[in-house]
């Protein structure tokens, strides 16, 4: 019954689809590990502390524990493939709460660059913040609200300071930031 069921739904392949068809790959393996620095997923022992705390746990296809998991047994490509790594919040509560010091966070931020690299698609919604942030300094764009009586206000109306576009100093910084990402 379960089978006819899963049936009639359209298919999609899964992160554990995936591992459960391919071979890990030991030389990205590898790769990753040289970009993370002394942050070693190896070293995790799965106690979840990083998963409890995070804020992005019901939004992920795997958990940040499971993302460690995953990349000590070189399932590289198919957590790059799988999309999870763009949907972290990159609160950095999973560095803070792990006892060994894996920090996940770390290691979504090296198969991030990884699935750069490889020319993986990188979703639209991460593009626009990166747009936001070069055009404005702020994740998302000031924006109109609207008040306990319905009438919309914007930082004029409420007498706030104008924001002011990043200057070529910011860009600068920014674009270093972002390179340091990528080694």
């Amino acid at each position: 019954m379960l089978i006819k069921a899963r049936a009639a739904i359209p298919y999609s392949m899964s992160i554990i689809d995936l591992t459960t068809t391919k071979k890990p790959d030991l030389a990205l393996r590898l790769k990753l590990l040289a970009k993370i620095g002394e942050h070693k997923p190896y070293n995790c022992f799965q106690c979840i502390r990083c998963t409890s705390g995070c804020p992005s746990m019901k939004m992920l296809e795997l958990k940040p524990h499971e993302i460690v998991s995953l990349a000590s047994l070189g399932f590289i490509e198919e957590l790059i493939a799988s999309g999870t790594v763009w949907a972290c919040a990159t609160c950095l509560k999973c560095k803070e709460r792990c006892p060994q010091a894996v920090a996940p966070v770390d290691l979504i931020f090296a198969l991030r660059n990884l699935a750069v690299e490889k020319e993986a698609k990188v979703p639209e919604s991460f593009l626009r913040s990166l747009s936001a942030i070069l055009e404005t300094g702020f994740v998302q764009k000031p924006q109109d609200t609207v008040t306990r009586k319905m009438e919309k206000v914007n930082r004029e109306k409420l007498d706030l300071p104008k924001f002011h576009e990043p200057d070529e100093k910011f860009k600068a910084a920014f674009f270093k930031v972002l390179e340091l990402f990528q080694e």
